[in-house]
C-alpha cells in the first residue's frame, strides 16, 4: 500500500479535534454549588420589619381562571396613574392612595395602583393589571372601592391576610394573635387546590353588597347603606417574605365627607373626594 504524506493542514484538523474532545469532556463536571449566578436563589431578606420566621414562598403560583379573571375584574394593559404618599403614624404609617381611576363613570377605568410594604412606607409598584398576574413584586392593590392582595385569583405570590374578630383597637394591637385564618384573595368559583381545572366554573362570587364587586380577602373593610361605610375591621397581613404587619382602611372619602357617610349612610352629591383612600398600617414583631 502506497504511504500518504500528512500535510500541515491534516495535522492542524487533527489537533483541533483532540481539544474539542478535551473541552467536551470538560463540560461533564458538575458546576460549583458556591459560584451563584444571576438565578442564583440567595437566603431570603429579614426585610428590617415583621415576624422573620421564613419565606411562605418563592417562587410564583399561576393564577386560576386568569382569561375570567382578566375580563369580569376589567383589567387593563397600562400603568394606573395614581399616586400615593406617606405619614408618619406613630411605629407605622398612614398611606393615601389615589384609586379615582379615572371616575366613577369611566368607560374605561384605569388600572389598580400596586404597592409593596417596606420599612420606608407604602412604595408604589409600576406595573399593569396584566403583569401584576404574573408578578411577586407587589402585595396589594387598589381601585375605587377594591382592595386587592397578591395571591389566589390576585396574583401568583403568597400575600395572605385574616380578619380579626370582634372590634379590636389597631392602636393597641401589638402582636399577631396566637391563631390566625389567614386567607387569600380567592373571589371566583375555581378549586384553587387544582390548578389543571379547566371546567366552566370560573363565576366571580360577589361580596354582598349589591354593587358587583368581589369578595376579596379585604372586602370587608366596607359596607354599603347608601355610601362607601367603614367597618373599621382590622387585619393582619403575612407577606411572602414572612413579615407580618396589621392594617385598617380609614376612609374612603376626604375627612368631612367620610364623617357624614359614618353618621348618616351617605353622602351629598358633588365632589367628596371619592377612592382617595387612607389606610393605616404597621409592621408586628
Amino acid at each position: 500500500m502506497p504511504h500518504m504524506r500528512s500535510s500541515p493542514a491534516s495535522a492542524l484538523l487533527a489537533a483541533g479535534f483532540a481539544l474539542l474532545a478535551l473541552c467536551a469532556c470538560g463540560s461533564d463536571e458538575p458546576a460549583d454549588p458556591g459560584a451563584g449566578g444571576a438565578g442564583a436563589s440567595g437566603g431570603a431578606s429579614d426585610g428590617g420589619g415583621g415576624s422573620t420566621a421564613g419565606p411562605a414562598c418563592l417562587e410564583p403560583t399561576p393564577v386560576p381562571c386568569e382569561d375570567e379573571v382578566f375580563q369580569q375584574m376589567d383589567l387593563q394593559s397600562d400603568v394606573a396613574p395614581g399616586e400615593l404618599s406617606n405619614e408618619q403614624d406613630g411605629g407605622g404609617f398612614r398611606s393615601l392612595i389615589d384609586a379615582t381611576a379615572g371616575g366613577a363613570f369611566a368607560a374605561e377605568p384605569h388600572a389598580y395602583v400596586y404597592a409593596r410594604f417596606t420599612e420606608g412606607g407604602l412604595e408604589k409598584v409600576e406595573i399593569s393589571d396584566e403583569a401584576s398576574l404574573g408578578s411577586m413584586d407587589w402585595d396589594i392593590a387598589f381601585r375605587r372601592y377594591v382592595v386587592r392582595i397578591n395571591s389566589g385569583h390576585s396574583g401568583p405570590s403568597c400575600v395572605t391576610a385574616a380578619r380579626l374578630p370582634g372590634t379590636p383597637d389597631y392602636d393597641a394591637l401589638a402582636e399577631a394573635p396566637g391563631e390566625l385564618r389567614l386567607r387569600s384573595d380567592e373571589y371566583f368559583t375555581s378549586d384553587m387546590s387544582d390548578t389543571s381545572d379547566t371546567s366552566d366554573s370560573c363565576a366571580l362570587i360577589p361580596d354582598g353588597s349589591g354593587l358587583e364587586s368581589p369578595a376579596t380577602a379585604l372586602s370587608g373593610y366596607w359596607k354599603y347603606p347608601g355610601c362607601v361605610q367603614m367597618s373599621g375591621a382590622v387585619y393582619v397581613l403575612q407577606l411572602a417574605d414572612g413579615r407580618r404587619l396589621k392594617l385598617t382602611v380609614t376612609h374612603f372619602y376626604d375627612e368631612e365627607n367620610q364623617a357624614t357617610c359614618q353618621e348618616t349612610g351617605e353622602v351629598p352629591m358633588g365632589d367628596t373626594g371619592a377612592a382617595n383612600l387612607q389606610i393605616r398600617w404597621a409592621f408586628l414583631p
